[in-house]
């Protein structure tokens, strides 16, 4: 099976490709700002893409220029064979930045995507006006079952490739990302169904997937020793149902950010670009 990773039809206007740090990467992008305007770059998670951002691109770019690239390795950007360390995607979109001539910008990253972005401010500081941190970086804690089986090299693989026996069960994982699964709108819950097929049947895809899991499960080791040095201004963001970084994370998190603030949104797991858009774009733009 061939994966699709199809463009949703309001976000085709925006596609672009463009090479970074070597990379070719597939993006979204408003176009350039009005003066005075700030520009958002949008960074997902582990294992999406950036069509996670498919309902806050639209109703971003009013407020500026917006853009939204898959990471390298995942989605439609090229999937080189290399380490996937947080350095390498943040210099990544820091080489993203510089080549579309954006001095600055307002960096909104998703769980993993929030660690990037942390780590630009901490490798780039010039390049950034202020971190949007959605649900994350994850910090370290215990590890559940499966994150566990996922960090031993061939386990992990296995567990992957069995939910391409099941479409079903491939959806059905997605479940504690949300507070409701069940609660999106029908059109969502296709959306994901078909994507999160496209994502287990791609080999490209799994193997930046454990590289950046098994080197984040590293980095974290000496996380907090670096988020004491971060300067730029820092808002949290958090789903106040959050069952994949509980909102006890956010709030030490907070405690190892100088000066960073947190705001919680109610009925939301652990992605609000999809749940509760409208709110997390309000703590975007405050």
């Amino acid at each position: 099976m061939t994966p699709k990773f199809t463009v949703p039809d309001h976000l085709k206007p925006y596609q672009r490709r463009i090479s970074a740090n070597g990379v070719g990467l597939h993006l979204y992008d408003s176009g350039p700002a009005q003066a005075h305007d700030p520009t958002f770059l949008l960074i997902h998670g582990l294992g999406d893409e950036a069509d996670s951002w498919r309902k806050v691109f639209p109703l971003l770019t009013g407020r500026g220029r917006v853009i939204a690239p898959d990471l390298p390795g995942f989605g439609r950007s090229e999937h080189p064979r290399r380490a996937y360390t947080l350095n390498f995607f943040a210099d990544t979109m820091a080489a993203l930045l510089e080549s579309l001539k954006v001095p600055q910008a307002v960096l909104v990253g998703s769980s993993m995507g929030a660690a990037v972005a942390l780590r630009v401010a901490l490798r780039r500081a010039d390049l950034v006006a202020r971190l949007v941190l959605v649900d994350g970086p994850p910090v370290r804690g215990r590890l559940n079952r499966v994150q566990l089986m996922f960090l031993i090299p061939g386990q992990g693989e296995k567990l992957y490739n069995s939910f391409r026996s099941s479409q079903e069960a491939a959806f059905e994982s997605l479940r504690p990302y949300y507070a409701s699964l069940d609660a999106l709108p029908p059109e969502d819950r296709q959306f994901l169904r078909e994507r999160v097929w496209d994502r287990v049947w791609s080999d490209d895809q799994r193997r930046a997937f454990f590289s950046t899991f098994r080197w984040m499960a590293l980095e974290s080791l000496l996380g907090r020793a670096r988020l004491g040095q971060v300067k730029t201004p820092t808002l949290l963001v958090w789903g106040e149902q959050d069952a994949v970084i509980p909102l006890e994370a956010a709030k030490t998190l907070q405690s190892w950010i100088p000066g960073s603030q947190l705001q919680v949104i109610p009925g939301c797991g652990h992605l609000p670009q999809q749940e509760k858009p409208l709110e997390l774009i309000r703590l975007i733009l405050q």
